[in-house]
């Protein structure tokens, strides 16, 4: 029988992320979470009648450049 157990990591096997790049992820992410947030918003005003989707996200994200 094959064992499943994972040999542990040599810690050069990764490498650290650092600050700056942890800065520019979070950032990225908080746009993207405040774009959604638009679009969801302005889904909201028109009812969320199907088939606008796209235009509420490249509004919201006109929004945020």
């Amino acid at each position: 029988m094959k064992s499943t157990a994972t040999k542990p990591r040599a810690s050069s096997d990764t490498a650290p992320v650092d600050t700056g790049e942890q800065s520019m992820l979070s950032n990225a992410q908080d746009r993207l979470n405040r774009i959604a947030t638009a679009a969801y918003y302005s889904a909201e005003v028109r009812g969320f009648a199907p088939g606008m989707e796209l235009d509420d996200w490249l509004q919201a994200e006109a929004n945020f450049s």
